[in-house]
């Protein structure tokens, strides 16, 4: 095992680990700045916006299919090898996680927005801008008016106004995103190898990367007809989207629609979606099963409360999902599965701090790491204390910072092993830590300031569709299965992460000051970018803690309860009774939007392998692979294509779905 830390082990050279480096950068690069500008100027469909990473799956395609093929046609030794391969999509779904709603494009324009639009009405000037450390956004107010209206013709982007926020939110970041990678480098044994998880993300990028014969230019995936069969039905099929945009008098197929079961009951949206039939494929039924059943089940409660007009007081906040009831619910489920999981990891985490403390022969072995658990734990630790300082010295109360950061970060692992256990691509929690912590801790105890500052948090803990923990544990179980998990490989995703950051930061500001914000993606400039300040000033406005106004937070917390409640009796019973058919997971997630757009093409892909295991086995089953690995690549390509077509024509708003109309 410690042999395998080195590049020698795999039989590569260091000038290949760094020539997959190199690659990976310049890659990154393109995701960053190229798919994030379609994004936020030319309003295309997401690429970088999913826990799918479609943009990294295009590029990779590309790698793969044409440019490592023709790299073996001109020389056969600079052709990428497997190892290399996993290197570089390891730093792609890195990128992918950072431009656009994992972080660049909620964070910059939420800067000088809380300034920007102040009005008499909504009172921000009063209520807010008193309690705002100034360091933390941008306040000069020509740099503030034109980021939203543009520049003046021949004036310069103000950076001068820009750099003291800049630096102490990327150097914030980058602490926050080495904690997630340390995180994963403590749990990954414990995921990987005791829990055996399936990383249904990964099965993708593994067979782009499964080489032939020697000699062969293409591997076994790219020369398979059912791969490319399944490829070519969702490109077909989607690119009428395209078509129809450029000429209307081409109609687009349809594969969306809404249904009432029962009058006065929630709409039940059907859609099928060739990425997430392919992925559901991969799924076991009980755990493909649980994420329909529970979704119809949260959908009668709905109706049912809808009918009976029962609802909790108060106000749907942000980045809650379903009603109320649901969302409160859901939070009980997931604090409850995250407490699971810790106690899971226990055996493990002890062996790791013993390891951490002290070595010896009896000690656990790291060699095989992409750090070693040392090194993980002491970089955990450091970056902990600057992110409790910096969120400490931002206005948040020291005792309220720490239970943030403990509740932030178990949300974040409750997502990070929902996807490598579900490869639910598309998804994200029903509530986030700066609304459970407020609500509990209560708005007197955060005080104003640390309010505004925990909602300024929503940038990179907030609309959880993309996380770089769930990427960086998705690279190392990649490069792991083809011998790439190295000591290196933290350094690989390292850059990644700087390119990513870097560029993307940039790429949002010079958009602004050339068009102006106003101008561009709705959504990023000022839908998200006024959400700290209206978050703010609704708490403010509405104070509450932990039981008091007690109508209020009594059923809310009630509602927590049994949440929590009927998740440990589904965990129990998964795991006391063997005829137990349903997996607990699906019920944390059950009524999110991508859960409802989802679940038909989860029933679907399910139904469909529970039938081809029937009637044809497990031999039947490993022969279609390639035709539903086919679907998914084939529906993410084509919505790549058009957002090239869109470049070239200068096209905006043509969203080829990666998943839904909707995202």
């Amino acid at each position: 095992m410690a042999a395998s830390c080195t590049p020698q082990a795999a039989g590569e050279s260091p000038l290949r680990f760094v020539r997959s480096i190199v690659a990976g950068a310049l890659l990154s690069l393109l995701i960053s700045v190229g798919f994030a500008y379609c994004r936020l100027a030319l309003s295309t469909a997401g690429m970088s916006s999913d826990y799918i990473t479609a943009g990294a799956v295009a590029v990779f395609f590309l790698l793969t299919a044409f440019l490592n093929p023709l790299l073996k046609l001109v020389h056969p030794p600079w052709g990428f090898n497997r190892g290399e391969l996993a290197v570089v999509y390891a730093m792609l779904i890195i990128a992918s996680t950072i431009p656009t709603w994992g972080f660049s494009a909620n964070l910059i324009p939420m800067l000088p927005a809380v300034y920007y639009f102040a009005t008499a009405e909504n009172d921000w000037s009063e209520l807010i801008h008193p309690h705002i450390h100034r360091w933390m956004v941008v306040h000069d107010r020509d740099a503030v008016t034109y980021f939203f209206e543009g520049l003046p013709e021949g004036a310069a982007i103000p950076w001068g106004a820009w750099v003291v926020p800049l630096v102490a939110w990327l150097t914030f970041i980058v602490a926050i995103y080495l904690m997630m990678i340390a995180l994963m480098v403590l749990l990954r044994r414990q995921w990987v190898d005791h829990e055996r998880l399936l990383f249904p993300l990964v099965q993708l990028p593994l067979q782009m990367i499964e080489e032939g014969r020697p000699g062969d230019r293409f591997g076994p995936f790219l020369k398979s007809p059912l791969m490319w069969v399944g490829f070519l039905v969702p490109f077909c099929l989607m690119s009428t989207h395209g078509l129809n945009f450029y000429f209307p008098v081409i109609p687009k197929v349809n594969l969306y629609t809404v249904i009432v079961p029962f009058r006065d009951f929630g709409a039940l949206e059907v859609l099928l979606s060739f990425t997430v039939l392919g992925l559901a494929y991969f799924l076991s039924f009980a755990l493909a099963s649980s994420l329909w059943v529970f979704h119809l089940l949260a959908n009668l409660q709905m109706g049912l409360q809808y009918t009976f007009g029962y609802r909790l007081s108060g106000e749907i906040e942000k980045f809650m999902e379903g009603t109320l009831m649901l969302a409160h619910q859901g939070m009980g489920a997931m604090l409850a599965l995250i407490a699971y999981g810790i106690w899971t990891a226990r055996y493990h985490l002890k062996a790791v701090a013993r390891k951490v403390w002290r070595s010896g022969p009896t000690a656990i072995d790291d060699s095989g790491e992409m750090l070693s658990y040392r090194a993980a734990a002491l970089l955990l630790g450091v970056c902990s204390l600057y992110v409790t300082a910096w969120l400490t010295l931002s206005g948040v109360p020291l005792w309220v910072t720490i239970v943030f950061l403990l509740v932030a970060f178990g949300v974040f692992l409750f997502m990070a092993r929902l996807i490598a256990e579900s490869g639910l691509g598309f998804i994200r929690p029903q509530m986030t830590a700066q609304t459970i912590v407020i609500n509990v801790l209560g708005t007197g105890s955060v005080t104003p300031s640390g309010i505004f500052s925990l909602a300024m948090t929503f940038s990179w803990a907030g609309n959880l569709r993309i996380l770089l923990m769930a990427s960086a544990i998705n690279g190392m179980k990649l490069a792991e299965g083809v011998g790439a998990l190295r000591r290196p490989l933290f350094w690989a995703m390292v850059v990644a992460m700087v390119v990513s950051l870097l560029s993307s930061v940039w790429l949002v500001i010079y958009l602004a000051y050339e068009h102006g914000g106003i101008n561009l993606e709705l959504w990023a400039y000022q839908a998200m970018a006024k959400s700290p300040a209206s978050f703010t000033a609704y708490k403010i406005l509405n104070p509450v803690s932990l039981l008091e106004p007690f109508d209020v937070m009594g059923p809310r917390l009630l509602f927590t309860g049994i949440g929590g409640a009927v998740m440990t009796a589904l965990i129990w019973a998964r795991h006391h009774f063997l005829w137990w058919p349903i997996h607990y997971i699906g019920f944390a997630v059950s009524a999110t939007n991508m859960t409802s757009a989802s679940w038909f093409s989860i029933f679907l892909g399910s139904v469909l392998k529970a039938f081809i295991l029937k009637y044809g086995g497990v031999r039947l089953y490993r022969a279609l692979r390639p035709l539903f690995l086919g679907f998914i690549l084939g529906q993410i390509t084509c919505s790549a294509f058009w957002l090239g077509v869109d470049l070239l024509a200068g096209g905006t708003g043509n969203k080829v779905p990666v998943f839904s109309h909707h995202y």
